[in-house]
């Protein structure tokens, strides 16, 4: 007990004993691109949590804090600290300043001395540039604006070099849209009589604006396993290796990005760009008036198919035309596609000899030039009605000849008079018995298949569940950061990426809802600055942000 009286003088008098002072450091100045600096901000002779207010610093990524509190006792005087410990990391490379920071401490406010940083373009470890490298795969440097191309990011590994496989990857890529698949492709290839492994990451590019636009400097982190020197017996058995990170750089490429051209730019171009294809069909071809005739119309081809506008057929006159439905399949970085167009349509006249031409105009970037291609028109063979009449479509009604009865068929009783039907049949409870276990069975296979792919899907399973889990973590928190680690796992689920260093730099990266910056901006306000949080009006947009991204890729 006097021990813990004794303790808690200490805590209560140090300050008494020790001048408050507050200095901010970083582990290293000068990095190289795709490196973490450390920043430690250290408040010394003061006990108390402080508050540090962080500006916007355009180029760099905050992460943290992570604190620690020390207290030592010399010669009788007591002195305490407590160390604020952030991750930086860089989008591009350059010259950045971290400001001067305002460190809130008991009520006071210290500021600390501005850090000047360096990011260069990364470098390749010395005697690696032969057996473990990387290269851009990119059919032209040459693209247009709006135009959707592949870039691949290739490891080339020597066969007998042990590479366990890629741990990281970072890339600069400022207006050129990029994104690419977090799943590595890898396997054998022989260049020039050399055996490698390589390692492909799959991407694409779509410019945002024309000019020459640079991709890279990129770093990419390869896990190479060596040879313990004290391996037992034991790492034997299991298979123990270590493991250390290699990083392999790939400078800069430029990419001159060109507006598309006006000249012979044709009056029906609204803006598909890239090489398709239309099939035209029509069934069936032989008909009678008045029965339906369903026209299908398939664009497949290379390029970004969302810019591929809605083909609807003109000079429908003669025909009853319904509405139109679509149908669109995307590869997952939107490099090729194909959407399907299907349109019911009854002919109302023995006249008609054809369905009319379809047409797609599109900008091909490989013969930069503009295109046009045309299907049809389809022919048809449109047969009279019933008993030679041309039945005529009106409303939903079909015109019936008249008929004589008594000539070719014998009468046909007039009433079938009083014959007892059983109570049941054809009562409502009676279709409903009959297309229950149909409907059952239906939703027995629906669940499983859903079930199937949570399971095999990850980055479904946690799109599936981000909204409910985010609503669910949002109603029980209480503090600005709670809300702010709960916005930053909706974003990792929702668009299956890391949780980790989520911050308001995303809503512009990835078109995300505006009021998104808000609420990290308010978090970080409350958490570095103290600032005052109305925490009901913080969920109801955090809910809003929730909202509008789910209706927006529902």
């Amino acid at each position: 007990m006097r021990v813990a009286i004794f303790i808690v003088s200490l805590l209560l008098t140090a300050p008494l004993f020790a001048d408050v002072s507050v200095s901010a450091t970083v582990d290293q100045a000068h990095v190289a691109f795709g490196e973490a600096v450390t920043l430690t901000i250290n408040v010394n002779g003061s006990h108390s949590n402080p508050q540090v207010g962080f500006p916007r610093i355009d180029g760099l990524n905050i992460a943290g804090p992570s604190v620690n509190t020390s207290m030592s006792w010399v010669n009788g005087q007591t002195s305490q600290s407590v160390a604020l410990t952030y991750q930086v990391a860089a989008t591009r490379t350059g010259e950045f300043t971290i400001p001067s920071l305002d460190v809130n401490v008991a009520g006071k406010v210290y500021k600390t001395e501005p850090i000047k940083l360096v990011v260069d373009k990364p470098g390749t470890q010395a005697g690696m540039q032969d057996t473990l490298f990387a290269k851009v795969r990119l059919n032209s440097q040459q693209l247009y604006l709006g135009q959707t191309a592949p870039l691949d990011v290739i490891v080339f590994a020597r066969g007998n070099l042990p590479v366990r496989g890629i741990s990281g990857f970072s890339a600069e890529a400022d207006g050129l849209g990029y994104k690419y698949n977090g799943n590595v492709k890898s396997g054998p290839q022989t260049i020039n009589g050399v055996a490698y492994n390589l390692y492909v990451i799959e991407g694409a590019i779509s410019p945002t604006h024309t000019g020459t636009l640079n991709f890279g400097p990129c770093v990419i982190k390869a896990q190479l396993t060596a040879q313990s020197r004290n391996r037992t017996i034991f790492d034997e058995m299991m298979g123990r290796v270590e493991v250390r990170e290699v990083p392999v750089t790939l400078d800069v490429v430029p990419i001159e990005v060109q507006p598309l051209p006006a000249a012979d730019r044709p009056a029906d171009f609204s803006g598909a760009i890239g090489q398709w294809n239309i099939e035209y069909t029509a069934k069936p071809t032989e008909v009678a008036v008045g029965d339906p005739i369903t026209v299908t119309i398939k664009v497949t081809g290379n390029g970004n198919i969302a810019n591929v506008p809605a083909l609807g057929l003109t000079g429908l006159d003669n025909f009853k035309a319904y509405d139109p439905s679509s149908k669109t399949t995307a590869s997952e970085l939107n490099t090729t596609g194909e959407r399907v167009f299907q349109q019911v349509l009854i002919a109302n006249d023995i006249a008609v000899k054809e369905i009319p031409a379809v047409r797609l105009s599109f900008f091909d970037p490989v013969a930069k030039a503009y295109k046009t291609i045309t299907q049809g028109p389809l022919p048809v063979t449109i047969n009279p009605g019933t008993a030679g009449h041309s039945a005529i479509v009106t409303g939903t009604q079909r015109a019936r000849p008249s008929e004589k009865l008594g000539q070719d068929i014998v009468y046909l009783k007039g009433a079938l008079g009083t014959a007892p039907l059983p109570v049941f049949f054809g009562t409502p409870g009676f279709w409903a018995l009959n297309l229950l276990p149909v409907l059952g069975l239906a939703c027995a296979l629906a669940w499983k298949r859903r079930q199937d792919r949570l399971a095999g899907d990850m980055a479904y399973a946690r799109r599936s569940r981000a909204a409910r889990n985010a609503r669910k973590q949002l109603a029980n928190a209480t503090t600005p950061e709670h809300v702010q680690r709960v916005l930053q796992k909706y974003f990792g689920d929702r668009l299956n990426i890391p949780t980790s260093g989520i911050t308001g730099a995303i809503v512009e990266e990835r078109g995300l809802p505006a009021a998104a910056r808000e609420v990290f901006d308010a978090c970080d306000a409350a958490r570095f600055a103290g600032a005052a949080t109305d925490m009901t009006a913080l969920k109801q947009k955090v809910e809003q942000v929730i909202d509008e991204l789910e209706n927006v890729h529902r």
